[in-house]
């Protein structure tokens, strides 16, 4: 018989904030489930701290895969996941002690595919808490759930805070793609493919940020080019549904976040690019706008591989 979940961790030099998200994992009200520790070249003693770990509680493993981004791992995960559901929890954020008990029981009460909680960021520099999303308890038609994540407000796009049937990414061979941003082009395919999704208020997850002011720690161009990138993958999933015409308006939301954030986005990585922090600016923003108005034929013939921020 299957675990009721499996939670995967991404282990790539997760610092001091580590040893935490594993006891915030061992201490769960909820105790039949699954942690798989993915490393993938962690270079700070995380990986020797997710084997200890392992070592002292046999409801964890640890896998190590040297190659790829946060989704190649959680990938690698998932292959190997057991579980009815996968949870993903980054190796630097923190659980409540109900949070698995409260997600799991609102999925299955409500027969949902997908369960969701509210979250609070905590913030290295001023080691605060505060912000962060509060979500009603609720049950809600896939409809109305996709066009909430796609404005990426009051249902974020992030892959963490979220219980997702496994059968969701099995059956519809959904991969999540090696790039940064993948949540954003991930989540909407889980979301479409869901027969409902519920929110829990109570449940609660700790977002770890380096700064109070919502500054990237490492922005790089490569950082930057798949920022953009997510506007024409989510675009093409729409249209390969055949509901982009359904969902535009919602898509916008995040459309303009991207390009009005892209001349923060662009400065922050000047320090890696060749071309002037304008022209980057320039060529991203024409980039959002092409992939916004083109014809569908167009959008397939873009090679997204070819960076506009250089």
């Amino acid at each position: 018989m299957a675990l009721p979940v499996s939670i995967i961790v991404p282990v790539y030099n997760c610092g001091t904030m580590f040893p935490l998200c594993l006891q915030s994992l061992r201490e769960q009200s909820m105790t039949d489930f699954e942690v798989i520790l993915v490393n993938n070249g962690s270079t700070d003693g995380s990986a020797e701290i997710a084997r200890q770990t392992a070592r002292e509680d046999c409801r964890f493993r640890v896998i190590d895969h040297l190659s790829g981004h946060a989704g190649t791992a959680r990938n690698v995960g998932i292959a190997a996941a057991q579980g009815e559901y996968v949870a993903f929890v980054d190796g630097d954020d923190r659980l409540s002690s109900n949070y698995l008990s409260l997600l799991y029981q609102a999925a299955c009460q409500k027969q949902a595919d997908i369960a969701l909680s509210s979250f609070r960021y905590y913030f290295l520099n001023t080691q605060q808490i505060k912000g962060g999303v509060s979500v009603p308890n609720r049950l809600y038609a896939k409809e109305t759930a996709l066009s909430l994540l796609l404005q990426d407000t009051k249902i974020k796009f992030y892959l963490w805070g979220k219980l997702f049937r496994r059968s969701l990414l099995t059956e519809h061979h959904i991969s999540i793609p090696d790039m940064y941003y993948e949540d954003a082009v991930t989540t909407p395919k889980l979301f479409y493919f869901a027969n409902a999704v519920v929110s829990v208020h109570d449940a609660c997850y700790y977002y770890t940020r380096a700064f109070s002011k919502y500054t990237e720690v490492r922005m790089t161009a490569e950082r930057a080019n798949d920022y953009v990138n997510t506007v024409p993958l989510l675009r093409m999933f729409l249209e390969e549904q055949g509901c982009y015409a359904a969902y535009r308006r919602h898509l916008y939301h995040h459309v303009f976040h991207v390009y009005f954030a892209l001349p923060s986005v662009v400065k922050q990585c000047a320090n890696d690019t060749q071309l002037s922090v304008q022209e980057n600016i320039r060529r991203a923003r024409a980039k959002v706008r092409l992939c916004l108005r083109c014809a569908p034929q167009t959008l397939k013939t873009l090679d997204l591989n070819k960076p506009v921020v250089e």
